[in-house]
Formats: C-alpha cells, sequence, structure tokens
C-alpha cells in the first residue's frame, strides 16, 4: 500500500549496523530503488495496513499475551550447559 507518491517533508537520521546496511545497499541496487525508499515501504507495510489487518494484528497480539508465561529468576547458565548435553 503506498500512500503517497509526494514530496517528501520531513527527515530523520537512523543509525544501521554495518551488516544490515549491506543488506539493504543489495536489496536496493536489486530493486533500483534507495535505501530511504525501502525503509518508507517497510514502515508503510508495517504501519499502515488497512484497519481488517490492524485488528487482526491486535487480536494476533492478545492471543499470544494469554497463553505466553514469563518466568523469574532463570538460571541462564544452568539452561545453557543443559543445551550443551545435546
Amino acid at each position: 500500500m503506498v500512500l503517497c507518491m509526494c514530496m517528501l517533508h520531513k527527515r530523520t537520521n537512523i543509525l544501521f549496523s554495518n551488516q544490515l546496511w549491506s543488506i539493504l545497499l543489495a536489496q536496493s541496487k536489486q530493486e533500483g530503488t534507495s535505501i530511504g525508499g525501502l525503509v518508507r515501504r517497510a514502515v508503510e507495510k508495517t504501519y499502515c495496513a488497512s484497519p481488517d489487518v490492524l485488528v487482526k494484528r491486535q487480536e494476533a497480539v492478545a492471543a499470544i499475551k494469554k497463553i505466553r508465561t514469563i518466568q523469574k529468576n532463570i538460571n541462564y547458565k544452568e539452561l545453557i550447559n543443559y543445551g550443551r548435553k545435546y
């Protein structure tokens, strides 16, 4: 969904890791667009979806929150060592 192919009026600075920048650069060359164009398209796709898509997304997040369990005082070192057995 493209909101507007009009004049751009707002600017921001975003810092990327070298690895992500390389991925974006390769993708932009492949598609014949700028990295800014890739970022704008990703933002539109993520945040400007149709109302029913946004509702479905909110319902999915709510469903996940209902079934997830949050554990406290996890001993990560013990988990890592246990996982190394296999």
